[in-house]
């Protein structure tokens, strides 16, 4: 059962997963989708991301939203006057009970100072300027931290998490 799970969310087949007793893993999955049906060209979207994700494809009659950049913030999916954007939210439990359930907005980031390496890589990446460096490691700012997750995505070794 974990097997398929892990298969289906990461994309994976069953026979290259291997499972290893006590097993836990938490991870949140992210996906945004733009149903071109719905999609009526009006631009709100692009004025409102900030981080510039979002532009017209070749056509210049739907809009792409480049995943690397996005940060699901949300505001692209708000400003949407036909409910073009959808945004995806899951958070991955995978361990005895291999839970997976999908969060509207998420509580509170949790920095494993342990498990940082201080590549920094969160703190380039921080649209909102929320992480600095504190000695060898990191801080993240509560204050301007926007929980989007995007140092969360990008982060090698899973210091940091959303919940």
């Amino acid at each position: 059962m974990i097997k398929g799970i892990i298969s289906k969310h990461l994309e994976l087949e069953d026979k290259n997963i291997k499972i290893l007793p006590k097993f836990n893993l938490i991870f949140n999955k992210r996906e945004i989708i733009v149903k071109e049906d719905r999609c009526i060209n009006c631009g709100k979207c692009i004025e409102v991301c900030p981080v510039n994700a979002i532009s017209y494809d070749k056509s210049g009659l739907f809009i792409k939203i480049d995943r690397e950049k996005c940060i699901f913030c949300g505001k692209c999916k708000k400003v949407c006057p036909t409910d073009a954007i959808v945004i995806i939210k899951l958070r991955c439990e995978i361990n005895e009970t291999a839970k997976i359930v999908e969060i509207n907005k998420y509580e509170f980031i949790e920095y494993i100072k342990e498990r940082c390496a201080s590549c920094l890589v969160c703190l380039r990446n921080c649209p909102y300027n929320a992480i600095e460096e504190y000695g060898p490691k990191i801080r993240i700012d509560i204050n301007k931290c926007e929980l989007c997750g995007r140092c969360e995505e990008l982060c090698p070794l899973n210091a940091i998490i959303l919940r």
